[in-house]
């Protein structure tokens, strides 16, 4: 979604209008659940998805029609997989998926709240989006708002503050779309969560293709340094943050590590290694990993324990760091650390 909501951005200030199709309402077997969104171009390109083959083409011809029908125009669509349509098309699913078609124009008002959705996530904010529809023979979207947690809802909405409180909530705490149907108009809730954070000690030769591959899978990376011709925006152009660090002793000071999120470590130097890791194994962090030898990792174990960490302790720690796929070059190295990212994510390793 991360780099959906980016990717809505960009072609909003480029000038690019677009039709979102967001899956409102899902049930039985379907593809895709509610929130999955897709976008369609003006020229039929597509990026995300509202669940492939059928559903897509239908969507995707709706949204021609919402092109020609003017700016912010709206409307909901239906579809039924489980009847002949669906038969003929060879789908085996047989749910029901309720999607809602909306014309964004590139105008300021429409990019504004999308590069502040973008920006809330890329910084870590969990959000809300508020889109107020007006009913009648030409639905059209009225206005938008992104708002966080604890930000009062506009008066446009038509809510009372506690109603309104009360359906941002639930939103978030769902992480499904909600409409609150009202006299001509509906209100749509959208909740968009930040990916899990990944926090990359080090900016050297095996963190650029590691920031890049974790971008790419959903991680949002936040790369770390004491060198900021190394943590640089060249140098890491898909990084969601970069962090100058004065020295690696304060390395995790304000990084707001939290228990859904992720450290590897890849310094420069066995010494920052191991003071990045006497840090990250005081957080409640859910993936520790340190990259190095055996040899080298039991050297930093040994003057932890000395320290007065215990063998608990040094257990969260993966080291060597990836899964074991005879990596050798640094974008190797990436593919098996991400690899291993991936599998604590999924529940897939422990």
């Amino acid at each position: 979604m991360k780099k959906l909501v980016h990717s809505i951005r960009q072609q909003l200030e480029s000038g690019n209008d677009l039709v979102l199709a967001t899956i409102v309402d899902h049930d039985g077997s379907t593809p895709r659940s509610s929130g999955s969104k897709m976008a369609i171009h003006r020229d039929g390109c597509i990026d995300g998805s509202v669940g492939g083959g059928l559903v897509e083409a239908l969507v995707q011809r709706a949204a021609a029609d919402l092109f020609n029908a003017g700016e912010g125009a709206a409307t909901f669509q239906d579809f039924d997989l489980s009847n002949e349509l669906a038969a003929n098309a060879d789908m085996i699913c047989g749910g029901h998926v309720r999607v809602m078609l909306e014309h964004l124009p590139a105008t300021s008002w429409a990019s504004a709240a999308y590069a502040t959705l973008d920006d809330r996530l890329r910084h870590g904010q969990k959000t809300v989006l508020l889109t107020l529809l007006q009913d009648g023979p030409s639905p059209r979207v009225s206005s938008r708002a992104v708002l966080t947690a604890n930000q009062p809802v506009p008066a446009w909405s038509g809510l009372q503050p506690e109603d309104a409180k009360s359906l941002c909530a639930t939103a978030l705490s769902s992480g499904k779309p909600l409409i609150h149907t009202m006299d001509g108009a509906r209100l749509v809730a959208e909740s968009f969560s930040p990916m899990p954070s990944l926090f990359i000690y080090g900016a050297g030769h095996v963190s650029r293709p590691t920031a890049q591959l974790a971008s790419m899978v959903d991680f949002r990376t936040i790369v770390l340094d004491d060198r900021p011709e190394f943590a640089s925006d060249l140098r890491f152009p898909h990084a969601d943050e970069l962090r100058i660090l004065s020295d690696f002793d304060t390395a995790l000071t304000g990084a707001d590590v939290d228990e859904d999120a992720y450290i590897v470590i890849v310094t420069r130097g066995h010494i920052h290694d191991k003071t990045v890791l006497a840090q990250a194994l005081r957080t409640p962090a859910r993936y520790i990993g340190m990259i190095g030898s055996t040899r080298k990792r039991n050297a930093i174990y040994d003057a932890l324990l000395a320290d007065g960490f215990t063998q608990q302790d040094i257990d969260r720690c993966h080291s060597p760091i990836g899964l074991s796929i005879g990596a050798q070059t640094p974008e190797e190295i990436a593919v098996s650390i991400v690899a291993e990212l991936i599998a604590i994510r999924s529940g897939a390793l422990a």
